[in-house]
């Protein structure tokens, strides 16, 4: 970062001529510091004591000094005064006890004084470096920079040092304001610890010219919206040295109109468009998606209906090639190469399919936008488009028609946010995502597949509760024991769906939703637990638990989904018996369409 000529100093002469005209001295903890002290001067500052704030030690020393307004060193007699601790007629400060004190300084006949605030530190035992900051800022001549420094702890916290500074190029104050010197080139600036055991360095770069601005930068790059809806757009810029700085510019835009500060607002035509950014002779642009606003479909007509509710796990196509008997039901995620020949697939093997028409990991569909990590619809949107074939409309109503298709899934776990450096299961700050965004993504899917129930993956109590769909038409309710009871879970994911005018289709953690380890001995074989989870305290589901609370919550739905079970699951002769008894169970209940009622 670029600092101006003299930014700082000025700045904190500004502040202090700006204070209410009393002075009230605190009274620190200890038994070295006075109540506040009427006999101290309480006028406005012409004279500025320098430092006007800093962090030392105890039994640390600091010098204090006076300048005019305008910087200049004032070399009168100065007479000193402190609410505690220790001052020297030469400004020469310390203090035995940790606190917090104020140090005036007065010059002879009118001058008026000036205060500065010392916050005293006892000397922490368990530091095991000095971190300083800017570590390496660039300045013009003349600048100025404040320089902190903290002290790190074993465990990587911070904690407030004493320290003493030195620099080249220019001079430093005693609480880390540099001033750089009248030479150009890369200079080093030091915090030392008081005990001189450890010390930390910053390198500044002097430079003689201004810099200069190099490229603007408009964000988000590229944006997708419905038509009449807005964006903030914003730009900056990076100058000569590598810094981005903030620049005024002039917006433009196709397809709509932008305000001055960048608040576009999409036209009435689809298509895509531009928004430029001007400085100039610099400009970027980025581009514009605008789509038209969906209405409400018609519900998805109800497919042949009959005797049985499907069942069954994901990703069994991606994981074992095929459907495993005796389940009825796959969910796994497509693409426009796959689709046709796994719903022929469906269809010569008898079973059903939830479609996952964007599945795969969230990383798929994120980008930086704004500078944060976050869920990018474009990029949801262009797999969707892949989709937009007619061979494929023709197989998806065709196998909707026949009942092949359950319905389609746009979203897993919608109310996941977080940064991306927690593992990945994030669509980006929250907020992000919210039931009105995930209407929109229904309402694409919808307008590609008329005929198609579409739907999103979440539990009825953790997205929204308040809020309701008004084109997704079902949703994937997913249960464990940590949820609660299960007879609870089930009749408050009917109530919500029913307020909604929606399906429901619950499904069963059958891998880390069985009654959690937390005994410290990490080794799931107690009441409820039927072996070890995917992750420590999670336990898997019991065979009982899976086929007690399958038919009870797949009865209640338009099927039972399962995630995710895995070969040791299969292998299980308990559960290969339960697997039997839900697809009778299942497979003799009422038919359930998952489309709107």
């Amino acid at each position: 970062m670029t600092y101006k000529h003299k930014l700082a100093r000025r700045l904190a002469i500004s502040r202090k001529l700006s204070m209410v005209p009393v002075l009230l001295l605190l009274a620190a903890c200890t038994d070295e510091a006075t109540g506040p002290d009427a006999g101290l001067p309480q006028q406005v500052a012409a004279t500025l004591v320098v430092p006007d704030s800093v962090t030392i030690e105890t039994h640390q020393q600091i010098r204090f000094r006076t300048e005019t307004a305008r910087g200049k060193l004032v070399a009168a007699t100065m007479s000193w005064q402190s609410s505690g601790g220790t001052i020297t007629s030469e400004g020469i400060f310390f203090a035995t006890k940790a606190g917090t004190y104020k140090v005036v300084g007065r010059g002879h006949g009118r001058q008026k004084p000036d205060t500065s605030t010392v916050v005293v530190v006892d000397p922490p035992p368990d530091v095991v470096k000095i971190q300083v900051t800017p570590s390496n800022p660039t300045l013009e001549v003349g600048a100025t920079a404040d320089f902190s420094a903290t002290g790190v702890l074993a465990d990587g916290s911070t904690t407030a040092v004493g320290v003493t500074w030195s620099a080249g190029g220019g001079t430093i104050d005693p609480s880390g304001v540099f001033t750089a010197g009248s030479s150009t080139g890369t200079f080093k600036v030091i915090a030392t610890r008081t005990t001189a055991t450890m010390a930390d360095t910053a390198i500044v770069t002097i430079v003689a010219a201004a810099p200069t601005l190099t490229s603007v930068v408009l964000k988000p790059t590229s944006y997708s919206l419905t038509t009449g809806t807005t964006k903030q757009f914003r730009a900056y810029g990076y100058n000569s040295l590598g810094d981005s700085v903030a620049v005024q510019v002039k917006f433009s835009a196709s397809g709509g109109t932008i305000t001055s500060n960048g608040l576009y607002t999409a036209g009435s035509t689809a298509g895509t468009y531009r928004v430029i950014a001007t400085a100039n002779s610099l400009a970027d642009t980025s581009a514009v998606t605008l789509t038209a606003p969906v209405t409400a479909p018609t519900p998805s007509p109800t497919p042949t209906t009959g005797t049985g509710l499907p069942f069954g796990q994901s990703q069994q196509f991606s994981v074992y090639g095929g459907l495993r008997s005796p389940m009825t039901m796959t969910a796994d995620g497509y693409d426009a190469s796959t689709i046709v020949s796994r719903l022929n697939a469906a269809r010569s093997g008898g079973y059903k399919v939830i479609l996952n028409l964007t599945g795969g990991p969230h990383s798929d569909y994120m980008s930086i936008i704004d500078g944060v990590d976050q869920f990018d619809e474009s990029k949801w949107r262009a797999k969707m488009a892949t989709y937009s074939t007619s061979t494929i409309r023709q197989a998806v109503a065709q196998a909707v028609a026949e009942g092949i298709v359950v319905g389609s899934s746009v979203m897993d776990e919608p109310y996941v946010y977080g940064t991306a450096d927690g593992g990945g299961n994030t669509w980006g700050p929250k907020g992000t995502m919210t039931k009105a965004r995930v209407d929109t993504l229904c309402g694409v899917v919808k307008g590609m597949f008329p005929t198609l129930a579409v739907g999103v993956a979440h539990q009825h109590n953790v997205f929204e509760p308040d809020k309701s769909y008004q084109i997704c038409e079902f949703t994937i309710d997913q249960y464990d024991w940590r949820r609660g009871d299960v007879q609870t879970f089930r009749d408050d994911g009917l109530a919500m769906a029913q307020r909604d005018h929606m399906s429901i289709m619950f499904g069963m953690n059958v891998i880390n939703g069985g009654v959690q380890d937390k005994d410290g001995n990490y080794t799931c074989d107690g009441a409820g637990q039927g072996g070890k989870g995917n992750r420590e305290p999670n336990c898997r589901m019991t065979a009982q638990q899976v086929r007690d609370w399958g038919l009870l919550l797949g009865k209640a739905g338009c099927g039972l989904y399962m995630w995710r079970a895995d070969d040791k699951f299969i292998a299980d002769p308990a559960m290969q018996q339960t697997l039997k008894d839900l697809a009778a169970g299942l497979g003799s209940a009422p038919f359930r369409s998952c489309s709107r009622p």
